[in-house]
């Protein structure tokens, strides 16, 4: 039995023999949440170490396996990550699911994410001041929407191809925000957060003096490894692609909050291998 079973075993009794105890595997956690979610742990699991906790919105018409891909193109090793499912049944597919818009829909997200920080602190070593919490599209306005709401909670907030919330209440504590770093990130090519929404999102930034950093990545030979990556739609005809080097520039933006370093963002774009990305520096 390996330290992270004992470990599991101690903390949630019988119900531990109920997950995939691999290292470095997609965990589906044992039911003590009243809705399903999916938790990773890292590779070369260190009991006695405290990690950062990556909290993870799916994308809309998806579900939280979605983890397994995510924290794949992101770090195997740097954070224990879950992934709560979304509430609302997508129109594509039973199996898949989506969020919702309203402030009853936003409310319910929310309690998603708290009570799935407050199930991992619970059973796994994590340090309580380094929570991050990112999505993409419309999942990525909803990270920024908790996150500019309750910023004592988080370490930062990564959002990916999501308009900045527009939303009632979003700014209600704008000067406390000032202190949580976000990291927005745009695709060149996304539908789901056009120029325009970048532009709107760099105008509230500034004015509210919110710590908002802004990268945009060039549309080319992009893909997830071996291009088998899920796409993440907010519909039938309306799609967006998160690719490995969005992941990696939210992993760059998390470690350097976690080890208090400026790390740039985005490789050098003399590397033909990598897509073109711009930095529109920090607000």
């Amino acid at each position: 039995m390996s330290r992270l079973q004992r470990l599991l075993k101690d903390r949630m009794g019988a119900s531990a023999s109920r997950c995939d105890t691999t290292h470095g595997s997609p965990l589906t956690a044992p039911p003590r949440l009243g809705f399903p979610y999916r938790l990773f742990v890292p590779e070369h699991f260190e009991a006695r170490y405290e990690y950062p906790l990556f909290v993870w919105l799916h994308s809309d018409n998806s579900s939280e396996y979605e983890l397994d891909s995510i924290m794949e193109g992101m770090s195997v090793r740097n954070y224990v990550a879950i992934a709560p499912r979304a509430h609302r049944v997508s129109k594509i597919s039973k199996r898949l699911f989506r969020w919702g818009t309203n402030i009853a829909d936003l409310t319910m997200a929310e309690e998603f994410v708290f009570d799935s920080i407050d199930e991992v602190l619970g059973v796994l070593p994590i340090h309580p001041d380094r929570i991050f919490l990112g999505g993409f599209g419309t999942a990525g306005t909803i990270a920024q929407w908790i996150g500019l709401r309750t910023p004592s909670r988080f370490a930062g907030v990564v959002s990916i191809n999501g308009p900045f919330p527009t939303t009632k209440r979003a700014l209600a504590g704008w000067k406390q925000s000032r202190a949580l770093p976000v990291l927005f990130a745009q695709g060149s090519d996304s539908r789901q957060c056009m120029d325009d929404d970048v532009i709107d999102t760099m105008r509230v930034a500034h004015a509210a003096s919110l710590d908002y950093r802004f990268v945009r990545f060039e549309a080319g030979e992009r893909g997830f490894g071996a291009g088998d990556m899920p796409v993440c739609a907010s519909g039938a005809a309306q799609t967006d692609t998160l690719d490995t080097e969005m992941l990696l520039a939210a992993n760059r933006f998390m470690m350097g909050i976690v080890t208090s370093t400026d790390v740039p963002l985005m490789v050098s774009s003399d590397e033909p291998s990598r897509p073109v990305a711009t930095a529109f520096g920090k607000n």
